[in-house]
């Protein structure tokens, strides 16, 4: 058997950490033990980023096949094996790496509607600390950025062209090799889109995977100090450790935390502008996947 028989390839902010532990749980799936190998992104190739956020990246990546194989050395009779890296569907050099080491390979995409995807993108960067802009701002600076070598953290727009992206991985491995899903499905019905993924991949499409629990959800705090308070080391913190039983002082950090948490929205007047600029790309995903997309229209 090849060494991997599937990849979670896109798209970055889709729903492919809550797919990675869902497939993950499978007995019949193995999943790398780690979510984003990225050895495809760069395979050999030697990069050397503006900044230094890009760089942490690519050094943490995965740089040779050696060390790409042994993520795979503790499987064992599972029928799907596989990884999960988003970046991939995005990154022109990808598709011929892949094909080149697995022309069979089962390609599972998953699609957001692009201005909401380059939103939360958006606020992933933020939520790490590494964006100072303001989203709209950002989108100013992006083509200026790329132009300066910083890398695909900061291509918040221009990844959610996707017409393109899939034609170049259909073109190789054919549509039977590249299943698409929408991030909109995936979230109203994750336990049937799971499982048709399951029958994609040749496993028990009757198991049930925990779907309850989301993965990879950021949210801002409405207040700094709370979120100081109730999350990094402190004397109020030391004390409440002392007088609080563990279960009370587990639930009472919990219900702190959730009431001084929000998650910024997405300016309806941006979100428009943003679509109209998508809108013909949008037209020619909705032929190359045979899905009515007309909802991300609106």
């Amino acid at each position: 058997m090849e060494l991997i028989n599937f990849m979670v390839i896109g798209a970055v902010k889709a729903g492919t950490t809550s797919v990675y532990n869902y497939l993950k749980q499978h007995p019949q799936v193995y999943m790398s033990p780690i979510k984003e190998t990225k050895f495809f992104q760069w395979d050999g190739e030697t990069r050397r980023f503006s900044h230094p956020h890009d760089q942490i990246i690519y050094e943490k990546s995965i740089k040779t096949f050696g060390d790409y194989r042994a993520l795979f050395e503790s499987a064992k009779d599972e029928i799907a094996v596989g990884e999960a890296t988003p970046s991939y569907l995005y990154n022109k050099e990808v598709p011929l790496r892949i094909y080149k080491r697995f022309p069979k390979v089962k390609l599972i995409v998953i699609l957001r509607q692009p201005a909401e995807r380059a939103f939360s993108h958006y606020l992933h960067t933020k939520w790490l600390g590494h964006e100072p802009l303001s989203f709209s701002d950002a989108l100013i600076q992006e083509r200026e950025r790329i132009q300066s070598n910083w890398g695909p953290s900061w291509h918040y727009k221009q990844q959610g062209f996707y017409a393109e992206q899939i034609k170049r991985f259909q073109a190789l491995f054919g549509e039977s090799q590249v299943r698409t899903y929408l991030f909109d499905d995936l979230k109203a019905n994750p336990l049937d889109i799971i499982r048709d993924m399951y029958s994609y991949l040749g496993v028990d499409p009757d198991f049930q995977p925990d779907v309850k629990t989301k993965h990879n959800e950021r949210f801002f705090a409405k207040n700094p100090l709370i979120h100081e308070l109730t999350n990094q080391q402190n004397p109020a913190k030391l004390l409440a450790k002392r007088i609080i039983p563990a279960g009370v002082r587990k639930k009472l950090w919990q219900a702190i935390t959730a009431k001084n948490s929000f998650k910024p929205q997405l300016d309806p007047k941006l979100r428009w502008e943003l679509t109209q600029s998508y809108t013909p790309d949008i037209l020619k995903l909705q032929d190359l996947i045979h899905k009515d997309l007309s909802q991300w229209l609106q």
